[in-house]
């Protein structure tokens, strides 16, 4: 099995031993498991929201040295990829519509379009698997990308009348617009390091990975940051290989139909098509294919704009989607429910009075239910809180994703008794058993009584987690057809297994519960590392037997437009500036040398977001943060280690806070580590039923970012967070600001 601790110890043995080189590109030198100590490391400060600019660079470099593995990626399907010793494809040489007459100008040139007859294929779901065109590197000529191998990487020219070049082409273009001098002074990474990382990086072959996380996109360009990493292990064909990048943890069926149980069949479940259904958020629709666009162009509006920025490619966004409620657009929310969520806290720019007032206001927000195990800066609007349980208090099955690259599943469960209110037939107040009880009271499918259906026909009832949870561990207990031991008497009384509640053995069948607990008692079900790697010195990677097509040129990207400016973006890798809304660059409204600060955030050694803050421990370890600024530029703006300082952004949005001057922060931006200045979470005196609970204002110590709105929609009463074009997701890092003293 592969763990953190085994992970961090083979991390530091291969570092030691000069197998292993690393390149930690961040803002801020951080709480890493390696530190710059390490032989073998090397810790490059790079400038906020810069993040594509920099996979930019070294593509294009690769590019110019002819460094890229262009075998790798003129695979035009996974078929020919894997006959050809890879794990993936990308659509490379796929051709793009550029004679902007055409119907289908910007789009991928389709068999239809090219002239071409390709019968209809469908894959094992029964869906229409979709086709392409390429210059087969074979005969020269167009071809479906599925009738041939590999594909002409650099054509432009015209087929069947249409003028068309392939999505490398547009790659190497836009990749091109800046010089890798240019780069360096956008990124803050030397000239040098940009060249040694582009020749690092493409002289390992497949054996090459870059960790990026969402941090990356935490921008309102950071669209392109993830683009550009998953183009970087494209372009040297590391996709679903060993020592490259590895897929997602593969993992057996559990909570949906399993072995043992049907857990995602619901009999009676209601045909309800979400076809034409509207995201609160605005997300995942075109603002053009809105019922209030057309509503309004039939009303004679020539070119309507919307009240808030719509996000098509985006998906559902609870940030958005608490912006959405308190401007009661694209519609009011009658009854908001939220479950482990605390947006105020999170989105900057959120925590604000004028969206606090409205969540307080019935007029704005009629019904209000939170459920939380704590009393946070969100959940202290609602009008009623439900109380949830704690992790150790709680079930769940979480795949094990990219921390462990093995097949298998692990188990949480409760350890204890849940210590929130006990309810009804024993069972103890969370958010499962609000669902059933809402559920049952509303005679909904699929809860209460004959539920769940087992492999047998037989009926169970699911009125508590339990119900379904255990039975999900019955289906990893059976998974694959090779069903786990049964667990010795001796060993489970030796972990207390045999003092469950009767309520769970209930839960499976008497044949299931010894198998079910021989998987409690080892947290999880794995199987041996060689069902994933079965191929290592190969090189491929579980799962590369299906699809994994790395995208060059984004279709759907292409095909944008801006709700307010109708421009679109880039359909393939390029660094943008940050924009506002209507993507116009945040530095056409307001003075980069007034406000030439950007910001980031980190987490730091004993904090999380929010529930760390509780710990009094933690506290005493760090009771604040701190504004976290360059020693260099300290010194021009004669702030010491200790003074108070604020940063401020163009809107006056202040972040007030101790100033940390240190060498380990890039120049020209501030850090803050997050978890800190909370308004509630045990901050503030809380009465229920007439209980007064005291605040401790130490939670409330420290500061976090706060971003400013968008100023170009949050006018006229509207409040519209600073965001991501197409992610829809909250700027935390970049923006502008000014440091002064406080």
């Amino acid at each position: 099995m592969i763990n953190f601790q085994s992970s961090g110890k083979r991390t530091s043995a291969n570092l030691a031993s000069g197998k292993l080189k690393i390149d930690v590109l961040d803002c801020t030198l951080a709480n890493g498991c390696v530190t710059p100590t390490l032989p073998g490391i090397n810790w490059i400060p790079i400038k906020p929201a810069t993040n594509a600019a920099f996979c930019a660079a070294l593509i294009s470099k690769m590019i110019q040295d002819g460094t890229y593995n262009a075998d790798a990626i003129s695979f035009t399907n996974q078929k020919a990829a894997v006959a050809g010793g890879y794990g993936a494809y990308t659509n490379a040489s796929f051709l793009v519509i550029t004679d902007e007459s055409h119907p289908n100008y910007k789009k991928l040139m389709r068999p239809a379009d090219a002239g071409i007859d390709a019968p209809e294929e469908k894959d094992k779901s029964g869906a229409a698997i979709e086709k392409f065109v390429c210059i087969d590197a074979e005969t020269n000529e167009p071809a479906v990308n599925t009738d041939c191998s590999k594909g002409v990487l650099e054509f432009e020219g015209e087929v069947n009348g249409v003028k068309v070049r392939t999505g490398f082409l547009m790659l190497k273009d836009s990749v091109n617009e800046y010089t890798i001098d240019e780069y360096s002074e956008i990124t803050g990474v030397s000239v040098a390091d940009l060249e040694r990382i582009a020749k690092e990086y493409t002289s390992h072959g497949t054996r090459v990975g870059v960790c990026h996380k969402g941090g990356s996109a935490a921008s309102v360009n950071g669209v392109d940051a993830m683009v550009g990493a998953n183009l970087l292990h494209a372009m040297v064909g590391a996709n679903q290989m060993t020592g490259g990048n590895a897929p997602n943890s593969p993992a057996p069926t559990t909570t949906g139909d399993g072995a043992r149980y049907k857990l995602s069949t619901i009999k009676g479940k209601p045909s309800v098509s979400t076809k034409n259904a509207c995201y609160i958020s605005r997300t995942a629709i075109a603002w053009s294919k809105t019922d209030e666009y057309k509503n309004r162009v039939k009303a004679g509006e020539s070119d309507p704009k919307p009240k808030m920025p719509w996000f098509e490619n985006g998906p559902a966004s609870d940030s958005q989607a608490l912006m959405s409620i308190v401007n009661g657009y694209p519609y009011q929310a009658k009854i908001l429910t939220s479950f482990m969520c605390n947006t105020i806290q999170a989105t900057p720019g959120a925590m604000r009075d004028e969206v606090i007032e409205r969540l307080k206001d019935t007029s704005v927000v009629p019904l209000h239910i939170a459920c939380d195990v704590f009393i946070g800066e969100h959940a202290q609007y609602a009008d009623y809180i439900v109380p949830d349980v704690t992790p150790y208090e709680s079930f769940g099955l979480p795949t094990t994703g990219t921390t462990f690259t093995g097949y298998g599943t692990t188990v949480r469960w409760q350890t204890s008794e849940p210590q929130s209110m006990e309810i009804s037939g024993g069972r103890h107040a969370s958010w499962e058993t609000f669902l059933a009880d809402v559920a049952v009271a509303c005679e909904l499918p699929g809860w209460g009584e004959d539920a769940i259906e087992d492999v047998d026909g037989n009926k169970w009832p699911l009125y508590d987690a339990c119900d379904f949870y255990l039975k999900a561990v019955a289906n990893l207990a059976y998974a694959n057809k090779k069903p786990v031991s049964d667990i010795s008497s001796e060993e489970a009384h030796i972990q207390a297994l045999d003092e469950l509640p009767e309520s769970f053995k209930a839960t499976v069948t008497e044949e299931e519960w010894p198998k079910v607990l021989n998987v409690l008692s080892r947290g999880g079900r794995y199987w041996p590392m060689d069902f994933v790697h079965p191929d290592p010195e190969g090189g491929r990677s579980y799962g590369y037997e299906k699809d994994f097509v790395t995208y060059i040129y984004g279709e759907k990207r292409a095909l944008y437009k801006n709700c307010y400016s109708g421009k679109g973006v880039s359909p393939t890798l390029r660094y943008n500036p940050e924009t506002f809304s209507d993507l116009s660059p945040v530095e056409d409204h307001y003075s980069r040398e007034e406000y030439p600060f950007t910001a980031s955030e980190h987490k730091p050694r004993f904090r999380t977001v929010t529930m760390l803050s509780n710990s009094p421990i933690m506290r005493d370890l760090c009771s604040h943060n701190y504004i976290e600024i360059n020693d260099e530029d300290a010194a021009e703006l004669g702030i010491k280690d200790g003074d108070k300082i604020r940063a401020v952004t163009p809107l006056g949005d202040v972040s007030e806070g101790v100033a940390m001057v240190r060498a380990g922060q890039v120049k020209g931006a501030f850090s803050l580590s997050f978890g800190y200045e909370h308004i509630n979470y045990g901050a503030q005196d809380i009465e229920i039923d007439g209980k007064l609970t005291k605040g401790d204002p130490a939670i409330a110590a420290g500061v976090r970012i706060h971003q400013m709105l968008d100023p170009l929609v949050s006018k006229d009463g509207v409040l519209s967070i600073y965001s991501e074009n197409e992610a829809a997701s909250p700027g935390r890092s970049g923006g502008m600001f000014k440091i002064e003293k406080a």
